[in-house]
């Protein structure tokens, strides 16, 4: 009897320190998680909404290719942080991981699911990337690689948009600019005049990438103008293309999903 007694008082001591153990491997396991989370945070939240890039679904190679892009419109990232972010939206927003659940009001609201995308042939897109080029859209967005950072980027255009979407903003775009997709218009004290595309600041700094690319930086004390422009400049396409190149070019902007496959 004072053997089994012994026994419990030194198995009753031994379960605090297997909960201990227990905690620390969890712990241990969700580090890397929450240091994704907080890297994607602090590297994209300042030019996007989280939660428009988190409503996603995309295979790892798909979230390289968005990362990638993010890189070249100038957001900073070491290649330990580019990984970070990728594992995290992997696991997190991968191919065949839930879609977030938005909070209830009344009735239970289900998901809206993007049509599906029209299949062009390979002559279609073709004609459809000249048309981007010769109707001047890369003046002021970026696709491929090529064009200017001035406006929204269109590598993923048809992620949020469908084609009848799309079509309205080229038919009918809105006087204003959503304000994820404001720049801004600063004048120092000695007279230079820059605009671009609002990267980060603070109280004293603030960062920017102009239309060509360049990434650049100003003392908030040696400015004498901050403007955030919200007046859209994009001109109607109505009676600049024919209705069937229209028709053509909203077709292939919807099918531009950040996958990398057009």
């Amino acid at each position: 009897m004072h053997h089994s007694r012994y026994n419990w008082r030194r198995l009753l001591s031994i379960v605090p320190i297997i909960g201990l153990v227990f905690a620390l491997t969890s712990r241990a396991q969700s580090a890397p998680k929450e240091q994704g989370r907080a890297t994607f945070q602090r590297t994209c939240s300042p030019c996007h909404r989280t939660s428009r890039i988190t409503s996603h679904r995309l295979s790892h190679a798909g979230w390289e290719n968005v990362v990638d892009n993010m890189i070249s419109r100038g957001a900073k990232a070491t290649p330990d942080e580019q990984e970070q972010i990728v594992g995290y939206l992997t696991a997190n927003f991968g191919i065949g991981t839930p879609a977030p659940k938005k909070a209830a009001s009344g009735a239970r609201s289900v998901p809206a699911k993007m049509p599906r995308a029209p299949v062009l042939d390979d002559s279609q897109i073709a004609r459809a990337k000249q048309l981007v080029k010769s109707s001047g859209c890369l003046s002021c967005h970026r696709m491929g690689g090529e064009g200017s950072f001035a406006g929204p980027y269109l590598d993923d255009v048809g992620a949020n948009n469908s084609a009848k979407q799309i079509r309205a903003a080229m038919i009918s775009p809105r006087e204003e600019i959503a304000p994820q997709n404001r720049s801004v218009r600063l004048a120092t004290q000695d007279g230079k005049t820059v605009v671009g595309k609002l990267l980060n600041q603070d109280g004293f700094t603030v960062q920017l990438i102009d239309a060509p690319g360049h990434l650049l930086s100003f003392q908030k004390a040696d400015l004498r103008e901050f403007t955030i422009i919200t007046t859209n400049s994009m001109p109607s396409y109505a009676n600049k293309l024919a209705p069937q190149d229209l028709s053509l070019l909203v077709n292939y902007l919807s099918t531009l999903r950040g996958t990398g496959q057009q």
